[in-house]
């Protein structure tokens, strides 16, 4: 299936909602799918996405969240630390950790 059938099939995707914060994530790439599983069991407050930027030859993947689980969420990753590389954690370009 191309992309052209598929946003057929699926229609456009939504925005985010317009006060989510966008957090940029440090993270090995193969790592991704366990930050996502992690985040999961917390119902609700982040999406991880497979989307990522690279700064300074790393990627930073990023997550969406609301303003009032920041804090809980960017400490839920800094525990993740203790089983994988979490480097900088960028809120909204803000440097968090590093």
């Amino acid at each position: 299936m191309n992309r052209e059938s598929l946003n057929d099939f699926l229609g456009e995707v939504p925005p985010p909602p317009e006060d989510s914060l966008i957090l940029h994530v440090e993270i090995d790439e193969e790592d991704v799918h366990f930050l996502d599983a992690v985040i999961d069991g917390y119902d609700g407050i982040a999406n991880v996405r497979r989307e990522y930027r690279v700064v300074d030859g790393n990627q930073h993947f990023l997550l969406y969240t609301s303003p009032g689980l920041v804090g809980f969420t960017v400490a839920r990753i800094r525990e993740l630390r203790r089983y994988i590389y979490i480097g900088e954690i960028n809120v909204e370009g803000v440097v968090h950790d590093s």
